[in-house]
């Protein structure tokens, strides 16, 4: 751990832009704030609760700042600066996939135009990205069949002095190589294809027949019939550009994010001319940024002069500075851009479907092993356990209007469930529907057997159960009575230990997870000893595998419950029946599968399975028949 050696004190209360330095005076983070001392501080006292920040203040050696006027222009300072210096702790645009753009750069000499995959600050105008590659390509062959621009390398271009290659004598060069056109011609063909890729038809159209005219007038009449090709095939491009697009419909972008911990991935759902483009996605690591922070520095950095943003941005959650955002995002434009959170209507379905994007690609670029293991030290964590939990177990009671009661239990290996680790508990000693009584029994015989050092049965690392503040203290009560040490935060025993030789019994680390009230954020996680619950996140990772485990401990419990009572009703009435035992009953389900199967069967159908005869089905029929 370095030694800050900045005076946080000193540091101005003004806007600006905070740069985070290690002691090898590499940035470590770069942020913004309206009140640069109060913000900075509260890294260093502890309040600020974003995981990473965990890792990244115990670097930190010094804390540079740069005063700004106003909010907006540290807005656009600490984007420059994180453009700059890459660090480790902030958003990083890393896309999953690369699109095809076409290039045209108009400084050269005889300009031409390339399809590239990478934008770069060189002067050139850049034309997409294209979310489709096919469109791109075909956008491209159009070009050349109405446009005549060169189309060869600068080192071709410079071999051909004296004779043009086959390209000019098909109609798809001007030749500029060999003095075909002066540049003054080949300068007004380029503002042609500038205008093809803008997208202005009706422009470029009039162009193309002032060409037309003047070829015709020189008795170029192979020239002029190209020409009108070309104008008609323009033509039925801005046709079929039409049907696309539905009336009222605008280029929108949305924007989803799934996140655990310090991991993350953003999806970006295109919609041009009414329809649904590509996703692009976004993988993040190491993040220190909250969800509108992480949204929103991603916008900034996405747009650009060269890449610039639709009329509508969609997100899921208002993202810091919203609206400020918003407003440089029109400047780059030259249009104006809104950002907004749909809750109904098209645009909530279409942020719904990246969400499910982000989701997927969250998967793909996050491995298992990177997940738990993140997961594992974030619990190990907040939780202040000492070592991360490998092992974790959860309980849950299912009963149904208080019949066949059962106590589920579920374990967890590496923050995955484990099946082999399921058991079922039968409830054997409460009557009706008691969840402490239940869980009471089910506890004791579950520790009974780790204390006896049944072979299977050792203490896990964590145990979870369903519920609050009240199971917590029965569990608790429960584990001491039986001779388990339950652990408070400190990793101190819970309750009265004057007895030397009680602290050599096994030792646990217990927890509760309660379900949310209406108006808060995500679950409850309680621990004995303490007070509040942990300070758990909505999107952290460590909770999403104590909410899986709960999840998993009910619907385990509730399945076999279901099971077990579905049996009961499949019997029932076939047990009332006099002759028919379980063997025959057996039979039964097995050749028709169930009760309602046998009803509908004929005393034929019934008399030939095994052992009935007629006499038997006859009574079975009947009895069925009347009940």
């Amino acid at each position: 751990m370095t030694t800050l050696q900045t005076n946080l004190d000193e540091l101005p209360t003004d806007p600006g832009v905070y740069v985070m330095r290690d002691v090898g005076d590499d940035v470590l983070y770069v942020g913004k704030a309206v009140d640069l001392r109060a913000r900075v501080k509260q890294y260093f006292a502890g309040g600020d609760g974003r995981f990473h920040v965990g890792f990244l203040v115990p670097r930190i050696q010094r804390v540079e700042v740069q005063v700004t006027r106003t909010e907006r222009e540290a807005l656009i300072l600490e984007d420059t600066l994180i453009k700059k210096f890459q660090p480790p702790y902030n958003v990083k645009l890393k896309d999953d996939k690369t699109w095809l753009s076409i290039r045209l750069n108009q400084s050269e000499r005889w300009p031409r135009v390339t399809l590239v995959r990478r934008w770069k600050d060189d002067g050139a105008r850049y034309f997409g990205p294209y979310l489709n590659e096919v469109k791109a390509r075909e956008v491209v062959k159009l070009l050349k069949r109405t446009i005549p621009l060169r189309t060869c390398t600068d080192s071709v271009f410079r071999a051909h002095s004296e004779r043009p290659c086959i390209e000019f004598q098909m109609g798809r060069c001007s030749a500029p190589c060999v003095g075909k056109i002066d540049e003054g011609g080949y300068d007004d063909l380029v503002t042609e294809a500038r205008l093809l890729l803008e997208g202005r038809n009706t422009e470029l159209v009039r162009k193309l027949k002032e060409r037309m005219g003047e070829a015709s007038e020189r008795l170029e009449f192979e020239s002029a019939a190209r020409l009108r090709d070309n104008i008609a095939l323009i033509g039925r491009l801005a046709e079929k550009q039409v049907a696309h697009d539905a009336p009222g419909s605008k280029a929108v972008d949305a924007f989803a994010l799934h996140r655990e911990g310090e991991l993350a991935s953003v999806a970006m759902l295109p919609r041009r001319g009414g329809r649904l483009q590509d996703a692009r996605a976004f993988a993040f690591h190491n993040l220190a940024d909250d969800d509108d922070e992480l949204l929103g520095r991603l916008i900034t950095q996405l747009y650009s002069a060269t890449v610039r943003p639709p009329p509508e941005i969609l997100v899921p959650l208002p993202i810091a500075d919203m609206d400020l955002r918003a407003e440089l995002l029109s400047e780059i434009a030259g249009h104006k851009v809104v950002i907004r959170v749909p809750m109904r209507g098209k645009g909530r379905q279409v942020l719904d479907l990246a969400q499910r994007n982000a989701e997927v690609r969250f998967q793909a670029a996050h491995s298992k092993t990177a997940r738990s293991e993140q997961a594992l030290g974030e619990l190990q964590r907040l939780l202040r356990l000492p070592r991360p939990p490998r092992n974790i177990e959860c309980y849950d009671n299912s009963n149904i209007q208080g019949t066949d009661p059962v106590g589920a239990m579920v374990t967890f290996r590496d923050a995955v469930p484990h099946k082999k680790g399921y058991r079922i508990f039968k409830i054997k000693t409460v009557v009706g529907a008691d969840d402490y009584a239940s869980m009471t029994e089910v506890l004791s015989r579950r520790f009974t057997r780790a204390l006896n050092g049944d072979e299977g049965w050792a203490l896990p690392d964590l145990v979870v159960i369903d519920g609050g503040r009240g199971q917590l203290s029965m569990v608790t009560q429960v584990c001491q009575d039986l001779g388990v040490q339950v652990a408070g935060p400190d990793g101190q025993p819970i309750g009265a230990w004057s007895d030397p030789s009680l602290l050599t019994q096994p030792t646990i680390r217990l927890v509760a997870i309660s379900k949310p009230r209406e108006g808060e954020a995500t679950d409850k996680i309680y621990e004995p000893g303490r007070s509040n619950p942990v300070g758990f996140k909505p999107h952290s990772a460590g909770l999403h595998v104590l909410q899986r485990a709960r999840d998993e401990a009910h619907r385990f419990g509730v399945s076999h419950h279901r099971k077990q009572r579905k049996k009961r009703t499949l019997t029932s009435e076939l047990d009332t029946i006099a002759g028919i035992g379980p063997t025959l009953r057996k039979r039964l389900l097995t050749t028709f599968g169930s009760v309602t199967k046998v009803k509908r069967a004929s005393v034929e159908a019934i008399a030939a399975v095994p052992g009935m005869g007629r006499k038997r089905a006859e009574a079975v029929a009947e009895a069925l028949k009347s009940g």
